[in-house]
């Protein structure tokens, strides 16, 4: 298993820092670490029996999947949850397969799963409890779940590839390689593709049965090279949401556990507004590499278009990729869609909050304006 002891080594060194260094910030990176680090290693020695009892993962052939992406906050985690509602048709992540990515303890959890359930679930009890008050900051704005459809970061934070580690460490300056996995050096880009395709290539052993994979990808476009080479046939359907609503939402999401170990940093500064450009980034990063891509494998979606009328947005995915419609996923559907048309977010985010200036964001996004006809 891959894990980048460089970007940790540079993660450590700088929250000790005499810039960094504060006693909220240094205790709650250490408990990351530590929390990180025993998953990591659990992981590490389950997947080494996985060679031992279930060598026969390596010869499973991963066909091209559908790959939902965006930048955060554009309404991915509702339309991957609507299509893994076809589950005929597909197989999905969870979220215990990114935290727990080997066979041998997806065998293990599924044996006390069902004596959980015949016990009344308890323990899924417990565990609920805990990712709710573990991610209480999250409440509104991403649900959780253990056993809930989830995308692949999980496998990329253990790794300490992910920018999410961002929102342990908001060490932008100083580990700039967590902008952009596509960075990384020949080796460890290699291992990374290997760690990510083996893990892949695990879970569908066990849950594959067949169906295609679904991904849910939103910070795909830091590691376009590197998906590609995992994926190179992959479907990929792209929603796009405009960037002033984006914004202020994705800076609120990864910076809500700033609130409890770097309570010093302020809204309106230049490490949250560093989210900000990262975000931009993202967005042109993924559209200016639009070429690499068969016209038939990328489809265009509008966030508006998806909240307005789910059903037809669904459908577009399917009739793009050439998938069959089933009766049965369509009643699912539109039960599913039903319920969801009474949720209502209470959460509000507007860029002056960040110090986010719109001519800033305009500029810099000045094809992505132009391209979707965005309101200024």
């Amino acid at each position: 298993m891959f894990v980048d002891l460089t970007t940790v080594c540079d993660c450590v060194r700088t929250v000790f820092s005499r810039r960094w260094r504060t006693r909220k910030r240094v205790v709650y990176g250490l408990a990351a670490i530590a929390a990180l680090g025993a998953v990591y290693l659990i992981n590490a020695f389950t997947r080494m029996l996985d060679e031992l009892f279930f060598p026969g993962y390596r010869s499973v052939e991963i066909r091209p999947p559908v790959i939902i992406t965006a930048n955060p906050r554009s309404g991915t985690t509702f339309l991957h949850r609507l299509l893994s509602l076809d589950e005929q048709r597909f197989c999905s992540f969870q979220l215990r397969h990114t935290l727990l990515s080997s066979i041998s303890m997806a065998k293990l959890t599924s044996l006390v799963s069902r004596v959980d359930r015949a016990a009344g679930r308890p323990l899924r009890r417990l565990i609920d409890r805990a990712f709710e008050k573990g991610f209480q900051r999250w409440k509104g704005i991403h649900s959780l779940g253990f056993s809930k459809p989830e995308e692949d970061e999980g496998l990329f934070m253990f790794t300490f590839t992910s920018c999410a580690v961002y929102a342990i460490f908001p060490f932008f300056e100083e580990v700039p390689v967590l902008r952009f996995a596509d960075t990384l050096s020949g080796w460890k880009r290699r291992a990374l593709v290997r760690y990510y395709r083996r893990s892949v290539k695990r879970f569908l052993f066990t849950h594959g049965r067949g169906r295609t994979f679904l991904l849910k990808s939103v910070l795909l476009a830091g590691r376009l090279n590197i998906m590609r080479e995992v994926f190179p046939e992959a479907r990929i359907a792209y929603l796009v949401r405009h960037p002033y609503e984006v914004l202020p939402s994705f800076v609120s999401m990864f910076t809500a556990m700033w609130k409890i170990h770097s309570p010093d940093i302020p809204d309106n500064s230049p490490h949250c507004r560093e989210w900000a450009k990262l975000c931009m980034d993202y967005y042109n990063t993924f559209h200016e590499n639009l070429d690499v891509y068969a016209e038939a494998s990328i489809l265009l979606l509008r966030y508006e278009d998806l909240v307005a009328d789910p059903l037809t947005t669904v459908r577009s995915i399917y009739d793009q990729f050439g998938l069959p419609y089933g009766e049965q996923f369509d009643a699912r559907l539109r039960r599913d869609v039903m319920r969801h048309r009474r949720y209502h977010s209470n959460h509000d985010y507007s860029l002056e909050r960040y110090g986010i200036e719109r001519s800033w964001v305009r500029r810099e996004l000045e094809s992505i304006f132009d391209l979707y006809g965005l309101e200024p």
